[in-house]
């Protein structure tokens, strides 16, 4: 049940996508819009231009590379600077292409990101004009970082220190200090979904800005995980100053679609309602709207036979919690003490009444 995935298991979803076929992403962003199945010629056409080459590796309908594409990439001024140091493409790591790698072997794109250990994406590989890998980067950055990956691979920093990418969260640009782990670095900052509410309408995170937003998910026939996370939720919002507990929007969505229908989840998130707070809404999406939810949050959602139940869901436990710009700040651990928790809703809360303070000034 744990946040990040290992290795192994990001080994096996990107093989898994890989062995589906899946379909191919949308067109990249101009920074990397350009494709290749030779990178040894890549190599040389940059280091006769003076440059350096840079792969973006992805895979189809990766959350992470897609913010990154719209996000950083599409920015003109983020592009014409990384383009002065860089001849850049990508590698859509799911396909079946033959693929001569920088030093000129015959490879396979699935084949040449196991050999940079870029299994997960999305990911950039930087390589010099004799066609060796200077280094590599996994993970989402913001527009800051991108430019801070760049300044140090092109200043060769890499023989002094590893990249330290900078703070992903809001929680690092409001000095907010958290409990929480930190959300994975292939996780996008801003994920998307759009799941019907138990209030009658359709909602997207970007629904909620403006408000802290504390996310659990889990299903309904849940024997023990989702109802004390659910309730140590309502406990902590209860322990807010009665200013703050407005300021938090609590959401549940249910992994279970099948079983999960609309007023099924309307009765369990209202046992759970914080005196004083805002009602705790239920989300529920179609089966592929539930999948873009476990995607964009990298969510284990796997479903265990049953003999009372049918079936059940060993699934993710803990509770996202995003700031109100809609940012991911991190996931409170199932079993963090409530004192934690609490402490947590009373920060990005506190957070959120100040901002709305400062737009009305």
């Amino acid at each position: 049940m744990g946040y990040r995935l290992s290795y192994q298991r990001v080994l096996g979803l990107a093989l898994a996508l890989l062995a589906l076929g899946a379909p191919a992403s949308p067109a990249n962003a101009a920074l990397f819009a350009r494709t290749t199945t030779d990178l040894q010629a890549e190599v040389r056409a940059a280091a006769a231009e003076g440059k350096q080459l840079a792969v973006f590796l992805t895979l189809p309908d990766c959350p992470g590379c897609l913010e990154m594409e719209r996000q950083v990439h599409a920015v003109p001024a983020i592009e014409k600077a990384f383009k002065r140091k860089f001849r850049t493409v990508s590698i859509d790591i799911s396909t079946s292409d033959s693929l001569v790698d920088p030093a000129g072997r015959p490879s396979t794109p699935a084949a040449f990101a196991l050999r940079l250990r870029a299994v997960a994406t999305p990911s950039y590989a930087f390589f010099n004009r004799d066609g060796q890998v200077l280094y590599r980067f996994t993970g989402t950055l913001d527009q800051n970082g991108f430019r801070q990956l760049a300044d140090y691979v092109s200043s060769a920093r890499y023989e002094q220190r590893p990249f330290i990418a900078p703070a992903r969260q809001a929680a690092h640009a409001t000095n907010l200090r958290l409990n929480a782990e930190p959300p994975a670095a292939t996780v996008p900052l801003h994920p998307e979904f759009k799941l019907a509410a138990t209030d009658g309408q359709t909602h997207r995170l970007a629904d909620f800005r403006g408000l802290g937003v504390a996310l659990a998910v889990g299903y309904t026939q849940c024997p023990d995980v989702c109802p004390t996370t659910l309730a140590e939720l309502k406990a902590a919002v209860e322990a807010l100053p009665p200013a703050l507990k407005s300021q938090v929007q609590v959401l549940f969505a249910t992994l279970d679609p099948e079983r999960d229908a609309i007023p099924l989840l309307k009765d369990y998130a209202t046992a759970f309602r914080p005196d004083g707070g805002r009602p705790i809404l239920g989300l529920r999406g179609d089966p592929a709207e539930t999948k873009n939810l476990i995607r964009q949050l990298q969510l284990v959602a796997d479903k265990q036979p049953s003999a009372s139940m049918g079936y059940t869901l060993d699934h993710t436990a803990g509770v996202f919690l995003f700031d109100a710009d809609g940012r991911l700040l991190g996931l409170s651990p199932y079993g963090q003490p409530l004192k934690q928790l609490a402490a947590d809703l009373a920060s990005i809360a506190a957070d959120a009444s100040r901002r709305r303070q400062l737009a009305h000034h």
